[in-house]
């Protein structure tokens, strides 16, 4: 593997680390949600409320993700968002009321919802145009890594719970079982921020600032020389483009040559939704346990 190849999967890999704490702290509530209803004594509405604030604020942030990074830069959106994420799991975890559990995760909402718009984006834009649909794969595996990592590590952590091991007593893993299942994502979360601090900002956010020389160098890490240069011409004519087209309004999404792959993908969205996928992973625990599976 090439030395540029190299750095552009380990750059890809470390970005996609949001992907990962995207899908973990999407999924996670699935564990919580039986114990948090007995200690808090909550109504099936608050229940409701306790899974879906996350997805609340996930919303607000992938509207507004894509302006800020425009304004101050990919990557510092994404360090935010990993704050946000380990935020969210530290508030969590000490959640003395249903309140403030809400308030926490609606604060990892935020980090979701930044993180599935821009890692992806960071990565289409730092990938080489041969690379680019592989490397922007990587988002989408680690979300289902990351979704799967939730329901494995609140297994672990409720089976270890039932023991009698000297140091599962001394954390409280039965007592604080949720609790450890929400905190246990500051691990990555931090993980991620440092990570962050590793990978050059966006070379086509740097040619938006005018930064035309950062742009090449980072370009050069993941290319060699001629093609770098073409890149960023390429880069600058579609700055251009854009530049001399100006704003565009909503109408221009239904002409006619946009009617197709308009329908197109908002249907693949819809029918990803309506098929209740997100209610077996928020609430695969309490379907199997009423079904008498589990």
């Amino acid at each position: 593997m090439k030395q540029s190849t190299r750095y552009t999967v380990i750059v890809a890999l470390i970005v996609a680390l949001g992907g990962f704490l995207m899908g973990f702290d999407a999924s996670v509530i699935s564990g919580v949600v039986g114990f948090i209803e007995v200690e808090f004594e909550l109504t099936k509405i608050q229940v409701g409320w306790s899974v879906s604030s996350l997805a609340l604020t996930a919303t607000f942030a992938m509207m507004l993700a894509g302006p800020l990074s425009d304004r101050i830069g990919r990557r510092p959106v994404l360090k935010i968002a990993a704050v946000l994420f380990g935020l969210s799991a530290v508030a969590s975890a000490f959640a003395p009321n249903f309140l403030l559990l809400v308030v926490a995760r609606m604060v990892g909402g935020l980090g979701v919802g930044a993180a599935l718009i821009i890692a992806p984006m960071y990565i289409a834009e730092m990938a080489p145009a041969a690379m680019r649909g592989r490397m922007v794969s990587f988002n989408q595996l680690n979300i289902v890594i990351g979704i799967s990592a939730a329901f494995f590590s609140n297994y672990l952590i409720l089976t270890l719970g039932q023991t009698d091991v000297a140091w599962v007593e001394t954390l409280r893993l039965g007592e604080w079982g949720w609790r450890w299942m929400l905190g246990i994502e500051t691990l990555p979360a931090v993980l991620y921020l440092f990570a962050l601090l590793f990978v050059p900002e966006s070379p086509r956010w740097l040619a938006m600032q005018g930064r035309d020389d950062e742009a090449r160098d980072v370009l050069n890490r993941v290319s060699d020389a001629r093609q770098a240069e073409l890149d960023l011409q390429a880069v600058k004519d579609s700055l251009e483009a854009e530049k001399k087209l100006g704003r565009v309004s909503i109408a221009a999404l239904f002409q006619p040559s946009l009617k197709l792959v308009l329908t197109i993908g908002i249907s693949v969205g819809i029918l990803q939704q309506i098929t209740g996928i997100n209610s077996v992973f928020f609430y695969s625990p309490m379907i199997f346990e009423q079904s008498g599976i589990g």
